[in-house]
């Protein structure tokens, strides 16, 4: 397993980003969190395989979402046991 902290940027606040993110994640067994960033941003800690395959459905979204870009930073480990929405 490994594990990344991700930066979304783009149209990533208010279109359901958060929610389809957790929802994806749910869907595969990962785990991690999502949250907004007061500059706009939004940050996503997860622990998985094919980090690949999480980039793709994000970019790809729910038609409403657009995420221009990715930061990705490999981490050490990450200990949480489900995938969570951070408000």
């Amino acid at each position: 397993m490994r594990h990344y902290k991700i930066t979304a940027k783009g149209k990533v606040q208010g279109v359901g980003f958060r929610n389809f993110t957790k929802a994806y994640a749910d869907s595969k067994g990962y785990t991690g969190s999502v949250q907004n960033l007061a500059n706009g941003y939004v940050e996503i800690f997860v622990s998985l395989e094919d980090l690949g395959d999480f980039l793709e459905a994000l970019q790809k979204g729910n038609g409403r979402m657009n995420a221009s870009s990715f930061e990705v930073e490999h981490l050490p480990s990450l200990k949480l046991s489900s995938f969570e929405v951070l408000r």
